[in-house]
């Protein structure tokens, strides 16, 4: 029932929060219900709306064949691990979008590539960056890789030629940078003079 009474609410917003869930409720029965059941009730309705995580999964390989074939130029690589023998998957719903941009010529982003892994670490990176470099960037010289300080990516770098000079730079985003330092020292003053130091160079 309480599922049903989401439908309209879900197709509106597919990030609607358990804690609306539970007011929605209060608020049109008069009645409080668990966070327990304001889950269940909430994961119900966005399986019917939308579908079950594991369709969506299945469906994938269509998508990449529907985006190659009606975008030219589009390259799909798919890998994954079939499991052997079945095991719980408590983090299916905890993948990772790694994604490459750039900026246009208005200035504007431009997303390049995109993938879904199961977690980000040096293999996931390696893999990604591999792709990107083959397929984006390849016969480029002077590409400049801008990234946060995830030791994956620092890893996976130091493994790829073409993020590495003579070919290319790898350099870390002044934003993460400041912010960092501000973590660290909690200074809005110093952290405006990281900044203004990082834009110098």
């Amino acid at each position: 029932m309480i599922a049903s009474t989401l439908l309209g609410i879900v197709r509106c917003d597919p990030a609607y929060e358990i804690k609306y869930v539970r007011e929605s409720i209060k608020e049109k029965y008069g009645y409080d219900i668990s966070y327990d059941k304001a889950w269940q009730s909430l994961k119900r309705a966005v399986e019917v709306v939308y579908g079950t995580w594991e369709n969506s999964v299945t469906l994938l390989p269509k998508y990449m064949r529907a985006l190659s074939k009606y975008n030219s130029g589009t390259v799909v690589e798919l890998k994954h691990l079939r499991l052997v023998d079945g095991t719980h998957m408590y983090t299916k719903y905890k993948y990772k979008l790694l994604i490459a941009v750039t900026l246009d010529a208005n200035n504007q982003i431009l997303p390049l590539a995109f993938a879904l892994v199961d977690e980000e670490n040096y293999e996931s990176w390696h893999w990604f960056l591999g792709n990107v470099a083959r397929h984006v960037t390849r016969g480029c010289s002077g590409v400049c890789l801008i990234s946060d300080r995830h030791a994956g990516i620092t890893s996976a770098v130091q493994d790829l030629p073409d993020f590495k000079p003579r070919r290319g730079v790898h350099r870390f985003c002044l934003r993460h940078v400041c912010s960092n330092f501000n973590s660290k020292f909690k200074n809005i003053h110093l952290k405006d003079l990281c900044w203004e130091a990082g834009i110098q160079h």
